[in-house]
């Protein structure tokens, strides 16, 4: 039995397993960071678009980007089954403040997969 050999198969496999998880997690982040850009700017973009729609077409379009409040207690409506939707109660200060920490979980994602992807380096065949 060749202890070493074992040793370093599961060790890269390890590797690989939180490298390929990082890189799905880098996703992820990229996404909620597109999110909350979306939505901070969204409402300005939509009122130059809706203009150039016809106002039956633009009040779809609205109902979906612009769903009930979570504390709206219209019969039928309910809290949303979306995970793309963020409340936020200071705009502003709320998107800036959720963009630096998404920027910031990022670069350490990142820098995770650069540790991770340098041991495999130094693993070696």
């Amino acid at each position: 039995m060749d202890r070493e050999r074992i040793a370093r198969e599961v060790r890269r496999r390890q590797a690989e397993e939180t490298l390929e998880f990082e890189r799905e997690h880098e996703q992820t982040l990229q996404e909620q960071v597109e999110l909350v850009i979306a939505d901070a700017e969204g409402p300005k973009l939509d009122a130059a678009v809706f203009e150039r729609m016809s106002p039956e077409d633009a009040e779809i379009v609205r109902a979906d980007f612009a769903p009930p409040s979570v504390h709206d207690d219209s019969p039928g409506i309910g809290y949303l089954e979306r995970d793309d939707v963020i409340f936020f109660d200071d705009e502003v200060d709320q998107h800036d403040e959720e963009l630096a920490r998404l920027n910031q979980e990022l670069d350490e994602c990142r820098r995770r997969q650069r540790a991770f992807q340098a041991y495999l380096d130094a693993l070696g065949g």
